[in-house]
């Protein structure tokens, strides 16, 4: 299968590492070179997924709005997403600044999308410096609070009761937890917001977040409204999916790297998400498309904040123009080409028909700086050293967890020749090469062509 420029396609675009495989970038490049593109669907994650554009003058770093506003195509927020009224209506303001005409107006977000509320940022950010040393490298925006407090209201928690790998701060109230649709109504967001402000107070007043001033009850939910009438909120979206499959081609822009998944990648520095696009892909095929799954990956390693990173070296020198320590996230982290991470990544996405490979100009630049990159093809002499279950259970994800946190790769020099690095990520994803990037611009990707199996896919 091809990654072309023929009509009404729907292509799904992962990233095959940790995050910041450069989905934005490469969404963007996609939104301009595709005629017939017409939305970009934020399917997974929430407003943490932050994905940077370049082009010409213009960066922004797309948190919830699709990558492909700079063209003005419409945004389509799906659930599972999560949405954050608050950084949305920022992330708008940014864009009108950059010249984008009305960037709500652009807005179709689904009625069941949960809402990322101040009191979920603030109850992530106590949790995780209720953790000290022991934090998971979240970034404070709420993301999983999110989610855990609306798996609490469906189980009836009660305090004390473990939510995944959180503890229950307070009984559950009955429900539900607030969705887009709640903020149709004032009345019913004021009720939602007082059961989510009462579930988290014993975690609020536990800890010191440094005396941060707290919306009230009230004032959230006018804001939280009055945002929520600037946007088209859709009970039927999957409708109005079906159509803009119909009108053109739909670009669906993943969240974080595949080995965030929450049930694949290492417990607990996961997401609180799927980022797998397995489900999604078997949807779009049972409504009788054919989508192309594009994973995409770096010419190295890098990881933000906790977790395993086999391939690790404190000694790299790269330039890094967006990406920096957080206080809730954690360092950022780089290290050699990981190919036995890329083989499991892969496994996790189901499907892989073609891959982006960005940072091509890293090579040259590692060198010159006195630290060539270099690739790891096994870790401790095996190829295969994460096992993938379909189903993982807790067990399994400790167990993955542990081999990666004392892996020892097995490092041999990178290929100076970019095509022989392209060779190596080819065979680990068991996909062709079908994009390269040796810059941050929308003008530094090429398609690949070639005589060697990339050629497959230009």
């Amino acid at each position: 299968m091809m990654l072309t420029t023929a009509p009404r396609q729907a292509i799904v675009v992962v990233g095959l590492g940790y995050g910041d495989e450069s989905k934005g970038a490469t969404v963007d490049h996609l939104a301009a070179g595709v005629p017939d593109a017409v939305a970009v669907v934020r399917w997974s994650g929430g407003g943490q997924a932050a994905h940077n554009v370049r082009h010409g003058a213009r960066h922004h770093t797309f948190r919830q709005f699709g990558s492909g506003s700079f063209l003005d195509l419409r945004t389509v927020l799906r659930a599972p997403m999560l949405v954050d009224p608050v950084l949305l209506a920022a992330e708008a303001h940014a864009l009108e600044g950059q010249g984008v005409h009305d960037p709500l107006g652009l807005v179709v977000a689904d009625a069941r999308c949960l809402v990322t509320t101040p009191v979920h940022a603030a109850m992530n950010r106590a949790r995780e410096l209720a953790r000290g040393s022991g934090r998971h490298g979240s970034t404070g925006l709420g993301i999983g609070e999110t989610v855990a407090y609306d798996l609490a209201v469906r189980a009836r928690a009660r305090a004390g009761d473990a939510v995944g790998n959180f503890i229950a701060p307070a009984a559950a109230p009955p429900g539900p937890a607030p969705t887009l649709a709640t903020l149709r109504d004032r009345r019913r967001t004021v009720a939602a917001l007082d059961a989510l402000a009462r579930y988290a107070a014993p975690l609020l007043e536990s800890v010191d977040d440094g005396d941060v001033a707290h919306p009230s009850v009230s004032e959230m939910a006018s804001l939280l409204c009055a945002i929520a009438a600037d946007v088209e909120i859709a009970d039927g979206v999957d409708r109005r999916l079906a159509d803009a499959l119909g009108a053109g081609t739909v670009i669906f822009e993943g969240s974080q790297g595949l080995l965030l998944d929450e049930c694949h990648g290492f417990h607990p520095h996961t997401t609180w998400s799927t980022v797998t696009p397995r489900h999604l892909v078997r949807e779009l095929e049972a409504a009788g498309h054919r989508p192309f799954v594009l994973g995409l990956t770096r010419t190295y390693s890098t990881r933000h904040g906790a977790g395993p990173m086999p391939t690790e070296d404190a000694g790299l020198v790269l330039p890094e123009p967006d990406n920096r320590e957080g206080r809730y996230q954690g360092g950022w982290r780089t290290g050699h080409l990981d190919l036995p991470a890329l083989r499991y990544a892969s496994r996790v996405a189901g499907r892989v028909d073609g891959v982006a490979v960005s940072h091509l100009d890293a090579i040259a630049a590692a060198a010159a700086a006195g630290t060539p990159l270099r690739v790891a093809g096994s870790w401790d002499g095996d190829r295969q050293p994460l096992a993938f279950a379909a189903h993982p259970d807790l067990a399994h994800a400790e167990r993955l967890t542990a081999a990666a946190a004392c892996a020892l790769p097995d490092l041999a020099p990178l290929p100076d020749d970019p095509a022989a690095v392209l060779r190596l990520v080819e065979e680990a994803v068991g996909a062709p090469v079908v994009l390269t990037a040796d810059g941050p611009r929308r003008t530094d990707r090429s398609p690949r062509v070639g005589d060697g199996p990339a050629s497959r896919a230009a």
